[in-house]
């Protein structure tokens, strides 16, 4: 395998980009955060200070209308939207002389009148002084009427909110250190394979073919690195050996033709065919280039694309809610929904049409015309203006999604005949899932920081760069060869598999209901009903789901082959992401609920993942023989792309009658049943056809 063969060298660049990048930015965080600490605190004073004046003057006008300030009304209406666009401010109050409490806003009155007592509110204050009572820091700003003190406004912040503020950005520094090291990870991974051991690899081959006497072929390296000149002067060698029997062969030739003793000539001649009994030599001066495809040719493109799709995954919700339009005959809630299941709907509509693209074009055509519908839809989406066009452009993305997957898959169905299946889906499951992880944290962050449009610009920037290194890339490592289609009556024979059947709609339709339902839809709404939770907090916590399924995924994969226990992971992971769905009903705290069902989901997705796909040569195996596996696992995929289009439309449906929580359990409660099902049903496989052999397409 090419990761084994990789990883001593792989494992070492790694190590070097951790001990380069990491220290840095450590250094340089906890210098930062020390400035940004010292600068903050006295800002925030001159704040709440300018904050107090202009409530006073308010105040103090109203006061000189005749209205006794205890008297004042509207006060809490005042206070509320100056609270609200000041989340660094705790509370507001107004006390009399004596620090009675008068009106106060975002605390209790009896929390604050404790936290005042005994404080010297009475003596004559001609600035405003500032006060640390409890957990607050509170700025008192004097009130005056006709010359004469008649109490203060109180401006108080939580003492907290400092070291809350720094701990947010060491966090989301966190969040990038660690986006930065996986796309170097995926980037280092690219430069050992394309540019080291895959032409070494290359060089191996024409070598061995060499010392089999074999000098008919080079290997076909065009680099101008230091790699790229060691293969060229390794090609210079072939050619000068190859020059050198021809120079031998006009020599012959000429001994031939001039020597006039047979015995001499029959010599040669069994000398010339000796030669070319041993050796082999190119024909006419014509070598055989020798290339070498590989699946990781084209994970860095697919790395990049999925990274840019999933940076608005945190926040897509919350976007399309705040583009809401009414759209007649649907509630709210379905129409932001819509653009979520339509995408999934397109993309499962496309698919197989770009499947067949890809066979008749070639991988690098069509992940190229893919980017193109990808690349205006995000731009676009960015520049959306309402519900309805953000579902255009939505499809067109979806569009290209399906065009590139599409293409990617088929190109690593090519060259994975040269390599291990597992391997190439290993290629494939693992750019999009480190993908995943990346875009979900740093997409977060970034529209946060700048807003939900501009991140989706971010996401059209980075299509443009995998447009490019797919035009460098895959210019000369097209893998050629036709892949039939099935026809809908093979479909048709595998959907009479009722072990199929039932792991398709037991096992991986409620997956991708669970996971477009709930993940994509319901948690970015229901978290952002907490005003304490922002962009940030919300995408680490979805962070959790990837970052789980990539942990959990290989061991689960080793586990399985070593037991043989394929359904039983599948049913059990079913079991536990049901579960956590519905745990929400069982848990008071709705936010660490959702949290908890989060991980749980990606537990479950990690444990069951890697064995359904594996199940499918044990289930289907004269179905794998009769249209081949690849083909067999693109109609899983296809049918479990029903759950994906239906999850955010039934939780949208859940919402009006049961709310956001309730939505989250009664979802669980179908997903849970039909894990439940499938789990009785597993008991039944081990009877079912079995064989451990993988069968070649």
């Amino acid at each position: 395998m090419i990761l084994d063969r990789t990883r001593p060298l792989f494992l070492r660049l790694l190590m070097l980009v951790i001990l380069v990048l990491v220290p840095p930015v450590a250094w340089i965080s906890n210098q930062a955060m020390g400035e940004f600490t010292r600068g903050l605190t006295p800002e925030m004073d001159k704040k709440a200070e300018a904050i107090g004046r202009d409530l006073e003057a308010s105040v103090e006008r109203a006061v000189g209308y005749g209205i006794p300030l205890d008297r004042l009304q509207g006060v809490d209406q005042f206070f509320a939207p100056v609270l609200a666009a000041n989340p660094e401010l705790r509370y507001l109050a107004i006390t009399d002389r004596l620090g009675k409490v008068l009106f106060a806003e975002g605390a209790d009155h009896t929390v604050l009148a404790s936290v005042y007592d005994g404080q010297d509110f009475e003596t004559d204050l001609d600035h405003p002084r500032k006060f640390i009572l409890g957990g607050f820091v509170d700025l008192a700003q004097p009130l005056s009427a006709k010359g004469s003190r008649i109490g203060h406004v109180h401006v108080g912040m939580d003492q907290d909110y400092v070291r809350g503020r720094v701990e947010e950005i060491l966090i989301d520094l966190g969040v990038v250190t660690l986006v930065a090291l996986l796309v170097a990870v995926e980037i280092l991974l690219f430069v050992v394979t394309f540019n080291i051991t895959g032409p070494m690899r290359v060089v191996g081959i024409v070598m061995d073919r060499v010392r089999r006497g074999d000098f008919s072929a080079m290997a076909g390296v065009t680099s101008d690195d230091e790699v790229g000149r060691f293969v060229h002067g390794f090609n210079a060698a072939i050619r000068l050996a190859d020059q050198l029997f021809r120079r031998l062969e006009a020599y012959i030739d000429e001994v031939k033709a001039a020597h006039f003793d047979q015995g001499v000539v029959e010599k040669v001649r069994d000398i010339e065919s000796r030669v070319r009994f041993l050796f082999r030599f190119s024909r006419n001066g014509q070598s055989e280039v020798v290339n070498e495809h590989q699946a990781t040719d084209i994970r860095l493109p697919l790395f990049l694309f999925v990274f840019a799709e999933e940076i608005s995954r945190s926040f897509m919700p919350l976007y399309i809610r705040d583009l809401y339009a009414p759209i007649s005959g649907l509630t709210p809630e379905l129409v932001i929904g819509l653009p979520i299941a339509l995408f999934m709907l397109v993309i499962a509509l496309a698919s197989p049409s770009a499947s067949l693209l890809a066979n008749r074009l070639g991988a690098r055509r069509v992940f190229l015309i893919g980017l193109v519908p990808a690349t205006i839809g995000f731009v676009m989406s960015g520049l959306a203006f309402s519900v309805y066009d953000l579902i255009l452009w939505r499809m067109a993305t979806a569009l290209g999604y399906a065009f590139i997957t599409m293409a990617c898959q088929g190109y690593i169905a090519q060259v994975s005949r040269q390599q291990t299946r597992a391997q190439g889906l290993g290629v494939y499951v693992g750019a999009v899932l480190t993908a995943s992880v990346c875009g979900t944290g740093i997409g977060g962050v970034l529209a946060e920081r700048v807003g939900y449009r501009i991140t989706f610009i971010v996401a059209a920037v980075l299509t443009v760069i995998t447009a490019i290194l797919i035009w460098r890339l895959l210019d000369s490592a097209q893998p050629g060869g036709e892949v039939t289609s099935p026809r809908k009556r093979e479909f048709l024979r595998l959907l009479r598999n009722w072990r199929f059947s039932a792991l398709v709609v037991f096992a991986a339709i409620p997956a991708k209901l669970a996971l477009t339902g709930f993940m994509f839809f319901l948690v970015p709404l229901t978290l952002s009903q907490n005003p304490s939770i922002d962009l940030g907090d919300m995408a680490r916590m979805m962070m959790v789901y990837p970052v789980s399924v990539v942990l959990l995924s290989p061991l689960a994969a080793r586990f399985a082959d070593r037991v043989g226990w394929r359904a039983g992971l599948v049913a059990l992971g079913g079991v536990i992401g049901g579960a956590g769905l519905v745990l929400p009903a069982y848990w008071s705290d709705p936010v660490a609920a959702v949290q908890v069902a989060i991980l749980m989901l990606g537990i479950s997705h990690g444990l069951s993942a890697s064995p359904q796909l594996a199940m499918i040569p044990d289930l289907c195996w004269t179905e794998c023989r009769a249209i081949g596996q690849t083909n067999v696992l693109a109609f899983l995929r296809l049918a479990e792309r029903i759950g994906s289009f239906v999850g955010p439309l039934l939780a949208a449906v859940l919402i009006p009658v049961y709310g956001y929580q309730g939505a989250i359990i009664a979802l669980g409660w179908v997903v849970l049943s039909m894990a439940a099902v499938f789990a009785v049903l597993s008991f039944a496989y081990h009877a079912g056809p079995h064989i451990e052999a993988e069968w070649d397409e």
